[in-house]
């Protein structure tokens, strides 16, 4: 012991020696230096200094590095996890990025201009400048009330019966739908945006709300909403291939009783679940999907829900059966937090570089079908789902809900609706289903099965 305490101190005398001698040669440099010299002698650094400092910053950057990703790692476990209900419209509006989308008096100007078109000042200010806009604006004009009459229509179906959505509540969301259209009038509105609208409403305050449903739908969605919905059909093709992938016995079975995935999975992804799981099992989905910045979490979502519920289905004798009970088994996911785990640990394969492949790969076919129906050459399997989403996007109240629209479909399974007389509003819905004709004259499905 007394030996390595001596041998502390030596060692500790011959460091002050070392600094002592340096310090010697420094400050006799700096008297035999010039003046000159000895102004840059001052600026100058021991190389073995400099090497060491940035050795040090080197270990800094590093280290920042590792905490920022380390930071990032437990943001994204916490999000995961479920946000904290205090918190969620503050952070939703972060992960969207509201701050850098506003600006400052738009939202009240998109409103003021009601009473400019209903008092006619626009036209007046059109004529005044000698400019012959006239059918322009009445077409929007035209455009304008059909939005609201279809904003009309989904006010009193938006949460019905909940206390914030009083009269107060109910016109803030009437404002805040008509902005929107307003905003972006290629998309104008459509079904389910009031479900978005009035989710927002509850957490965060009405031109907040504004911003970030304008950030959902015109970054994470963009071209869903559109005239064609060209990336709704292109996302339900994409999903398709990966059910036939992940769920071949199911795929068989639904191809067996004539059942599109499209026809449940459409307005799941149109409505990103918002009148489809639970509320808490809704919320913690939006979590992960505003946090993630795309819609892999949408494709993961309906994975894991046909792997729960992927079994029940492989029992059902018809479509009307596989539907409604698909649509009911999804409306009892209390348990958010296993459906949140299975959609992001049981599908870590479906990311958003294999989707983008996925939808270059199938996007060209839903372009051609587009094109075949706008000339009237024939309708095609893609078509068929095109009819369907438009019909959801454009006619409310044909699909006020799936339940009602399953009934329907059950109802043409068992032939109790008559196929010549009603079959158009059918169509319309379901894309030209006809299923009950096919059904008599197959085998049994558990034969098959």
């Amino acid at each position: 012991m007394g030996l390595r305490v001596e041998k502390k101190y030596l060692s500790a005398g011959r460091l002050q020696s070392k600094e002592s001698t340096h310090l010697v040669t420094v400050e006799e440099s700096k008297v035999s230096a010039d003046s000159d010299d000895e102004f840059y002698d001052a600026d100058k650094v021991d190389p073995s200094q400099e090497v060491q400092s940035g050795d040090v910053n080197a270990e800094i950057g590093n280290t920042n590095q590792e905490e920022t990703y380390s930071l990032k790692e437990e943001l994204e476990c916490l999000v995961h996890g479920g946000l904290p209900m205090a918190l969620r419209g503050e952070l939703w509006q972060a992960f969207v990025g509201v701050g850098a989308r506003r600006v400052e008096g738009y939202y009240g100007s998109l409103l003021a201009s009601e009473g400019e078109l209903e008092d006619g000042g626009c036209s007046d200010s059109l004529a005044s400048e000698g400019v012959d806009e006239r059918p322009e604006v009445l077409s929007a004009f035209s455009a304008e009330e059909k939005c609201k009459g279809q904003i009309e229509k989904d006010l009193p179906r938006t949460f019905p019966g909940h206390p914030a959505l009083d009269d107060v509540g109910r016109n803030a969301l009437r404002r805040l739908l008509l902005a929107y259209a307003r905003h972006n009038p290629t998309v104008g509105y459509c079904q389910a945006m009031n479900f978005f609208a009035g989710l927002l409403l509850l957490l965060m305050p009405e031109e907040n709300a504004f911003w970030t449903l304008a950030g959902i739908i015109d970054d994470y969605f963009d071209g869903y909403f559109s005239e064609e919905m060209i990336e709704s059909q292109v996302d339900q093709l994409v999903l398709e291939e990966l059910v036939r992938e992940k769920f071949p016995k199911l795929a068989n079975h639904l191809d067996y009783l004539g059942v599109e995935v499209a026809w449940v999975t459409g307005p799941w992804f149109l409505s990103i679940f918002t009148n489809v799981l639970p509320w808490e099992s809704v919320l913690r989905v939006w979590d992960v999907l505003l946090f993630d910045g795309n819609r892999v979490m949408l494709f993961r979502t309906a994975l894991a829900l046909l792997e729960f519920y992927g079994p029940a289905l492989v029992t059902t004798k018809d479509a009307g059966d596989a539907v409604t009970l698909l649509q009911s088994l999804a409306g009892s996911t209390f348990d958010s937090s296993q459906l949140v785990l299975t959609a992001r640990m049981g599908y870590q394969s479906v990311n958003e570089t294999g989707l983008q492949d996925l939808r270059n790969k199938h996007r060209p076919s839903v372009m051609l079908s587009m094109e075949e129906r706008a000339k009237g050459l024939g309708v095609c399997k893609e078509s068929g789902l095109a009819s369907k989403l438009y019909n959801f996007k454009r006619e409310p109240e044909q699909l006020v809900s799936i339940n009602d629209s399953a009934d329907q479909m059950s109802d043409v399974a068992d032939g109790d609706v008559d196929q010549e007389g009603d079959s158009g509003d059918v169509d319309d819905m379901y894309g030209a289903l006809t299923v009950n004709s096919e059904i008599d004259s197959l085998p049994d499905p558990k034969d098959q099965v």
